[in-house]
């Protein structure tokens, strides 16, 4: 009997991830999930949508309901260093028998059907979650919503985190516009919780439209972070209060425990705190201490996630290091961070839709002037020998930059 494809392989033969593949329609998906039994892939399923903080969300959420007695599956995108990172079961990433096994039903399953690497890789994680028989499926969208790889599961509850301008060129121009596109995964008479207070009227008119209960933060739920701890408002009354602060941001963490309030309105307040000590996102508001620096990595790479991240920055950060694609929009992400930032490097991003340093130096003229060093290694040399032990130095734009330095830093 022949050996499995080792995971590379299968990588490899799936392609490269295409967002425009996104755009095709849901039903060669859905059919093939049908052929391959893998919807529902569990009991209870969340949706999780948003143009920043899925991420953060979902691992929140994954570990409310681990520390609550429930088997999770959870997916994440992108990853930082492995595929793995994209499919966990009970907060850690699948092995490589797993996904293989998983990518060898879907193939299966899938006949002369053609799928994108997403497709493809969301199919092999419901496959997973199914085999495993989880309690609960967690799912971070990879782009919008609507046609969406995972909006071919009808979610229990729906979260969308935040709506910003981001993949315009897919998902449209306008914040409503995207908006619609996100709103896509809600489902009649089935909650929908949205993590910001401007609620987009898209997503309030569709939740009317289904007669799906919206529940905004900062109408129906909020929270505070003080010297006491964590404090979350939930829609109904209660009050969960916690002597921890999450290691995620605490509106993210908020959502994601108001989402689980839907699913268990008796759940316990203990968990709560189990998952505020071990919830954590790498490469979201990262802090990492090596090299005799203070490193601060977050994969910030609109202008929506840049003011988010400039709300948790240090007064003064003494050096950031950038890189970014050639379809995002560079000023509007130095923007919101220039106020906290000294000095800038900007350097290659090596992915294929990738900016040199030079092209990201051009298209910052007018807003700061960076020094450009197109090797990222050392741009992060560069940057931890002009600064002090006492300095922090940002790295952050893109998820291959901070996957680079992550390795370097040993995280």
């Amino acid at each position: 009997m022949a050996e499995p494809a080792p995971l590379a392989e299968w990588l490899e033969r799936i392609g490269t991830e295409h967002p425009r593949d996104v755009l095709q329609g849901l039903e060669r998906v859905a059919r093939v999930a049908r052929r391959a039994g893998v919807t529902p892939p569990a009991p209870r399923n969340v949706i999780v949508a948003g143009t920043n903080g899925k991420g953060s969300t979902c691992v929140f959420l994954e570990h409310l309901l681990l520390a609550s007695g429930d088997s999770v599956g959870t997916t994440l995108s992108p990853h930082l260093a492995r595929f793995n990172e994209r499919v966990r079961v009970d907060g850690r990433e699948a092995t490589d028998a797993t996904l293989v096994a998983a990518f060898e039903a879907v193939e299966r399953a899938r006949g002369e059907t053609a799928l994108s690497y997403f497709e493809f890789a969301i199919l092999a994680a419901l496959h997973v979650f199914r085999t495993r028989r989880t309690d609960t499926a967690v799912l971070e969208v990879g782009l919008g919503g609507r046609l969406d790889a995972t909006n071919v599961v009808d979610a229990d509850v729906a979260i969308i985190v935040s709506v910003g301008l981001d993949h315009q060129e897919y998902l449209g121009d306008t914040r409503e516009a995207i908006a619609a596109e996100k709103a896509g995964v809600l489902r009649a008479g089935r909650p929908a919780v949205y993590g910001e207070p401007d609620v987009p009227e898209a997503v309030r008119s569709r939740a009317r439209a289904l007669g799906a209960p919206l529940f905004a933060y900062g109408r129906d739920y909020d929270d505070t972070v003080d010297a006491r701890g964590w404090t979350v408002r939930l829609a109904g009354g209660r009050t969960v209060h916690v002597e921890a602060s999450p290691l995620v941001p605490s509106r993210n963490a908020a959502t994601a425990l108001q989402a689980w309030a839907l699913m268990d309105p008796e759940f316990d307040a203990a968990a709560v705190a189990t998952a505020c000590r071990g919830a954590v996102l790498p490469g979201r508001l990262e802090r990492v201490c090596a090299e005799g620096r203070r490193w601060m990595l977050d994969t910030a790479h609109n202008p929506h996630a840049a003011r988010f991240l400039a709300g948790h920055l240090p007064a003064r950060v003494a050096c950031a290091v950038l890189g970014m694609l050639e379809d995002k929009d560079a000023p509007g992400v130095v923007g919101p961070l220039l106020p906290r930032v000294a000095r800038w490097i900007v350097t290659d991003n090596r992915l294929p839709r990738g900016l040199s340093a030079d092209d990201l130096r051009r298209r910052l003229d007018g807003v700061v002037t960076p020094r450009a060093i197109s090797d990222p290694d050392a741009a992060l040399d560069a940057a931890r020998s002009t600064t002090g032990p006492n300095d922090v130095i940002l790295v952050c734009g893109s998820f291959d930059l901070v996957a680079r330095a992550r390795a370097r830093l040993n995280c």
